[in-house]
């Protein structure tokens, strides 16, 4: 209806009725949750509502209308006296009493306005669907400008250039994607990219939220802080993400501290590992996709499973969704195809995930059940024929369920028609599980399951639909990878040394000029690394004396300034046998590089590793441990850690490196001190939590591992000029 004379015989609220209204998030009692008025406003206005069907502001009403909040929804547009049965309010200004969630529904030529006038009008959060881009716009842009007004408020924003977010509890829903029911579940979901906060929530009734978010630009409100909101329901059993940054960092690890203390496993998808897709993903939203290695660091140290696609994301959340906290164990699985039972075990074989070695009595329970010549193994293929197969399948689930070895066991199948047999067929597991009270889950070989409902269903009731046998696999490998790090002991790592020595390399880093090679052996000594002994010296005489003064064979290498990457120079000579070798070693370089040259002990022959640190933009000071020498550049064999670091994450970053074979000896070559490495590389954790934040880049190439020991050979510490000395 067109406003006119009407308006004065507006009825009282016609709003349609709403959904019960679900169970209502606990709140902090100590202190309200800054996001509370976004996410759980007690009164919601939108701005822009509109009478035409598909209009970002008439999906944005209904679905404000129908998500079930206890408190006024309230349309706002000069152009109407109602909208869907709600009366219509031609300002904020006129609204009985104002909103604590003003909804912007509008183009970006009117949001800028629009936002001050929530604010003005008591506004206590917005969302802004609008991308925040004008076209022939000047500095402050208008981002920026939305950005300044959000945070001299001090209010929470969703968006810019996003979708909105429901809150499923609260039955809060500020969205333009148009959602029929959603029943609340305990999933969060967070989502950099709009299609997949749509698909995600609204194709598959498996997967039930408490609050699914897009939160688009991420104005002054960030993924984190929708993540840190989520940690404080106690519905929250998974939270996942889809990730192109983090816009900050430090709230973000705040958070998945929260995750670690509240034992709840978070999934990410992190996009921007390739150039092209990093690129992309700033010209995208802005953001900057940072460095993968850090986020591959960060996820290994607080537990994130890592997942490559929807697909897998899918089937992880609902796993985890149930089965959170899988007991000790293995996979045992049950199919009705032999071939595909071996698909099974080779896709597990490649996603390292164990299989169960059944007892005795298990395998004498299978072989009591299975026909002749299906032999009594996990995996089972019981398809014997069809006479009796259910009760076979039955008691062939129980007994894998029932072994001490078992920590979850899945029934791979497919599901081709929706009938009372199918039903039957595939509700066997959830009889087993409702039996036995074991974990149970049920797999489609093929990711085209055609029972969503009777898959939500049997999720409902306790066994997990995954689509597709590699996704659940995966899945099953990352429930166990969580299993793992929620086993892991504290973090224990080496004491820095004693604060006059931390003061006295502050000041020095402080300088801004490179270490030269005695003082980066001392520092990294002082903190507990192993170094070879070498001297720096100038002129023949003097190279010499420190050759008899160490004790052959040496090593000589050029010291000129500047020159920090010695072998690229050629400035390199190893195991000079005596001072004749010296000699003619000497002359070559100097007469090249110059006279200043450092005479070093050559270390035990072993397996060469690099060590080192360097300084992420987003995350600060990381570890990393690669392959060594010119290798760690050739075979890119490395990997980062997140400091503080222990020798347990130590010993597991280098069991994941291509080299790790080479440090348990080859063809009868002997094994190396790996203990000493994993000693290594935590004392330089220690360095980077002390002095990180002084340092650019740390460069330990090559490090030598040998039966003796680890030892330093080369090292170069680069200091971030820019750090003023602590007081």
């Amino acid at each position: 209806m067109m406003r006119g004379e009407t308006r004065r015989m507006r009825r009282p609220d016609l709003r349609p009725v709403r959904a019960p209204r679900p169970q209502q998030p606990v709140a902090d009692p100590v202190s309200e949750h800054p996001l509370r008025p976004l996410v759980e406003p007690k009164s919601i206005a939108v701005v822009g509502a509109s009478a035409r069907e598909h209009t970002l502001g008439h999906i944005a009403l209904r679905q404000a209308l129908i998500g079930g909040l206890d408190g006024p929804v309230h349309p706002v547009n000069p152009r109407y006296d109602s909208i869907l049965g709600a009366p219509c309010y031609p300002s904020l200004a006129d609204l009985p009493a104002p909103a604590e969630l003003a909804v912007l529904a509008l183009g970006n030529e009117r949001i800028e306005a629009a936002l001050v006038d929530a604010i003005d009008h008591g506004a206590r959060a917005a969302v802004i669907f609008a991308s925040a881009y004008l076209e022939g716009d000047r500095p402050p842009l208008l981002v920026a400008r939305l950005r300044a007004i959000a945070r001299d408020a001090g209010i929470p924003v969703c968006g810019a250039n996003c979708l909105g977010f429901a809150q499923l509890e609260s039955g809060a829903r500020a969205t333009w994607f148009d959602y029929d029911h959603l029943e609340p579940g305990p999933i969060t979901f967070i989502s950099h990219s709009g299609t997949a906060y749509i698909s995600l929530a609204g194709i598959d009734p498996r997967l039930r939220y408490n609050l699914i978010v897009s939160p688009g630009q991420e104005l002054v409100t960030s993924a984190a802080d929708y993540l840190d909101y989520a940690l404080h329901l106690d519905s929250t059993r998974v939270a996942g993400l889809l990730l192109e940054s983090i816009r900050n960092p430090e709230r973000f690890i705040a958070a998945l501290e929260h995750a670690r203390e509240r034992h709840i496993p978070v999934v990410a998808l992190k996009v921007g590992c390739t150039e092209l897709s990093a690129r992309l993903a700033q010209s995208h939203s802005g953001a900057l996709a940072g460095n993968d290695a850090a986020y591959e660091a960060v996820f290994d140290h607080f537990g994130v499973c890592r997942v490559r696609s929807l697909d897998e994301m899918s089937a992880t959340l609902t796993l985890l969704s149930v089965h959170a906290r899988l007991g000790p164990g293995a996979l045992s699985s049950l199919h009705d195809s032999g071939g595909l039972r071996g698909m099974i075990i080779d896709l597990a074989h490649h996603a390292g995930v164990p299989l169960t070695r059944i007892d005795r009595n298990t395998t004498e329970k299978l072989a009591q059940a299975l026909a002749y010549g299906l032999p009594a193994v996990n995996p089972v293929d019981a398809w014997g024929g069809y006479e009796g197969f259910q009760d076979v399948f039955r008691t062939c689930l129980r007994a894998l369920a029932e072994d001490p070895g078992t920590a979850i066991t899945v029934f791979f199948t497919d599901v081709t028609a929706d009938d009372e047999f199918s039903r039957e067929y595939v509700g066997l597991p959830v009889e087993v599980a409702e039996g036995t009270g074991r974990p149970m889950a049920l797999a489609m070989n093929v990711s085209r399951q055609r029972m969503p409902e009777l898959a939500a269903e049997l999720t409902r009731r306790g066994v997990p639909v995954l689509d597709g046998a590699e996704n659940a696999i995966l899945a099953v490998g990352h429930a166990f990878d969580w299993r793992a790090y929620r086993e892991r002991a504290p973090v224990d790592p080496p004491s820095p040394p004693p604060a006059k020595a931390l003061a006295k390399w502050r000041e020095r880093l402080a300088l801004g000029t490179p270490l030269d090679p005695p003082e980066a052996n001392a520092l990294l000594g002082d903190f507990g690394v192993d170094c070879v002994p070498l001297r720096v010296v100038s002129g023949l005489e003097a190279a010499k004396h420190a050759g008899r003064e160490i004790g052959f064979p040496v090593a000589l290498k050029t010291a000129a300034e500047g020159v920090h990457h010695r072998s690229d120079a050629d400035g390199v000579r190893l195991a000079l046998p005596d001072e004749a070798a010296l000699e003619h070693a000497y002359r070559d370089l100097s007469a090249r590089l110059g006279p200043r040259v450092l005479v070093a002990a050559m270390a035990a022959p072993g397996v060469e590793v690099a060590l080192g640190i360097l300084h992420d933009e987003q995350f600060g000071p990381l570890v990393m441990i690669g392959a060594g020498g010119v290798l760690v550049e050739v075979l890119g064999d490395r990997r980062f850690l997140l400091p503080p670091v222990d020798e347990a994450a130590a010993a597991r970053a280098v069991q994941s490196l291509r080299i790790a074979s080479l440090l348990d000896g080859v063809r009868g070559g002997e094994a190396v001190d790996g203990v000493a490495l994993c000693r290594s590389v935590a004392a330089l954790g220690t360095l980077a939590t002390a002095l990180g934040d002084s340092i650019s880049e740390v460069d330990v190439n090559p490090v030598i591992v040998s039966a003796e020991g680890c030892v330093a050979v080369d090292a170069l510490v680069i200091p971030r000029s820019s750090v003023p000395p602590a007081a």
